[in-house]
């Protein structure tokens, strides 16, 4: 069977131009094919089925996806029923410490940015739900992993390694389980240059009454205002950590 006649094929290649078109709007049609590769026909068909199905929008010759996806965004938002709450303290923990705060979740062994809030002195972050970090070069990662059983912690280092991201990043899982310990006694991580250099965050575990984890919240700012975790921005985050966990008890 060729690839032209594969539908698995076909709905990858579907996914492709609705990735481009995504990344790039508003596009046209010779943009996608020169991009792609491929013949303008076959963009053409690809597009054609995206708008019918309301996936992708056209107006005088450009591309955009549509505002279908909105629906899909604010379904993720409302799937664990903290997410509410922990989304209106993200935008009142960035107003108190003016900094940037970002709620935190993992997929697939990946950290994903599920909310943030940029305060007053914050860093202008770029990070979305489509950037995705490794567990273990991140305050937000740190945090979730120090709430995992060894042997799942070990599963996480056999799939996925310990990339260096910076000259900063733990790549020794002896260091990895030591740093976690340490997390679990002081119950915050932290982020020294581990994935920017000059860039420094601190990080809690929500977690649920069931044990389970939530996701991370975390500040992060330059290394010389948010430094290791010795300050203010820690018991910040360790008072709104207390204050959703038992929120989410009474839920």
């Amino acid at each position: 069977m060729s690839n032209g006649s594969n539908p698995l094929k076909s709905v990858e290649r579907s996914f492709q131009v609705l990735e481009f078109v995504r990344d790039n709007e508003p596009v046209t049609l010779t943009q996608v094919s020169e991009a792609l590769a491929l013949s303008k026909s076959t963009i053409h068909r690809h597009l054609a089925t995206l708008i019918s199905i309301g996936y992708v929008s056209r107006e005088d010759g450009q591309y955009r996806v549509s505002f279908e996806f909105l629906s899909y965004a604010n379904r993720i938002h409302l799937r664990d029923p903290a997410y509410p709450m922990i989304k209106r303290k993200v935008r009142d923990l960035a107003d108190d410490s003016e900094e940037l705060v970002q709620f935190t979740t993992h997929e697939d062994g990946r950290l994903v940015y599920l909310f943030k809030e940029t305060g007053r002195n914050g860093l202008v972050s770029r990070s979305d739900a489509r950037t995705f970090r490794p567990l273990h070069a991140t305050a937000g990662g740190k945090a979730i992993l120090s709430t995992w059983p060894r042997a799942e912690v070990e599963a996480y280092i056999d799939r996925n390694g310990l990339e260096a991201i910076t000259e900063h990043t733990i790549t020794d899982p002896a260091v990895l389980f030591e740093e976690l310990e340490r997390v679990r006694e002081r119950g915050y991580a932290t982020n020294v240059e581990e994935t920017v250099e000059g860039l420094g965050a601190v990080s809690v575990p929500i977690e649920a009454q069931d044990d389970r984890v939530v996701g991370a919240l975390g500040i992060s700012g330059p290394i010389n205002r948010v430094g290791d975790g010795d300050g203010e921005y820690t018991q910040l985050l360790l008072d709104v950590k207390k204050e959703l966990e038992l929120n989410i008890r009474l839920l």
